[in-house]
């Protein structure tokens, strides 16, 4: 039977006055239960605790050196510097773009660079090149610029040939490994808006209305853009952003948008896609900071 019709034959039933008037007694007898005011505090207790952790992690990011008493290569990490400010090489790859390349056409290029001739100051032929850092089991860093044609020494200001006079590994090990297969941010982009128009299309279909103003969704989503935007800043002025920091931010805005929502919709399926909808976009971008 359709619920159209079961609702027309409950409709004829006729009203029990005893029935209704006990319910309503004890309705009436039960004690109100008073809004904690516990609660909000301690959903912004959990935003607050990512931050602080995102912080710790973010401050401590390059405090990790393995230490030894030899000056052999441990680890040489480059980052694709396009032209940005400064000297972007971090010897953790934990930061977006900095890739691991302690392959062994590397490692012999560092290890025997003292047998390369030095050339004077050349012609920065483009903006590109890679920042590189080499860790020695010590300890020790050293920083360097390579491009086409030098490859620059920061400590000593020296410069070598540039990775068109090398064999051909070296260049390759740097292509392999920066340009390798990542989730690109165009397919999110078309994959949220596809969970948009398939999550409109059910809800059309089921008949079910989202409310269009929410409490609190408004600032979460304006303080979610403050922080977008100091992150572009950051990375654009000072250098590449860490992922664990960023792991923590993507989910720090998935509970941001999730609890307004949780607090306001009343109806259960509605709930429900809109939280796997969250949680979709959540790991969408975590797969993309961890690819990149």
């Amino acid at each position: 039977m359709k619920l159209d019709e079961r609702l027309k034959e409950l409709n004829k039933i006729p009203e029990n006055e005893r029935l209704k008037q006990t319910i309503l007694n004890k309705i009436k007898d039960q004690p109100v239960k008073k809004s904690s005011t516990l609660k909000p505090l301690r959903e912004l207790g959990v935003i607050t605790a990512i931050c602080f952790i995102a912080l710790f992690l973010f401050y401590t990011s390059n405090n990790q050196i393995n230490q030894a008493a030899s000056g052999e290569i441990a680890k040489i990490t480059s980052y694709d510097n396009f032209g940005e400010t400064g000297f972007r090489g971090k010897v953790s790859t934990n930061y977006m773009g900095v890739e691991n390349i302690t392959t062994p056409s590397i490692v012999t290029l560092f290890e025997n660079l003292s047998d390369l001739p030095t050339i004077s100051a050349p012609e920065k032929l483009a903006q590109f090149h890679y920042d590189i850092v080499v860790l020695y089991k010590n300890g020790e860093q050293h920083q360097y610029e390579l491009a086409a044609n030098y490859l620059y020494d920061i400590q000593q200001e020296l410069y070598y040939p540039g990775y068109v006079d090398y064999t051909s590994a070296v260049y390759s090990d740097l292509f392999d490994a920066h340009y390798k297969i990542q989730l690109s941010v165009i397919w999110i982009a078309v994959a949220v808006l596809l969970m948009h128009g398939f999550t409109a299309m059910y809800y059309n279909r089921r008949k079910l209305y989202k409310p269009t103003k929410i409490r609190g969704l408004g600032v979460s989503l304006t303080i979610s853009l403050i922080i977008l935007s100091l992150l572009f800043w950051y990375h654009d002025a000072v250098g590449p952003l860490y992922k664990p920091f960023l792991i923590l931010l993507t989910v720090g805005y998935g509970f941001s948008v999730w609890l307004p929502m949780k607090r306001h919709i009343t109806n259960l399926n509605i709930l429900k896609v809109e939280k796997y909808k969250i949680l979709l976009i959540v790991l969408l971008f975590i797969s993309w900071i961890v690819t990149y």
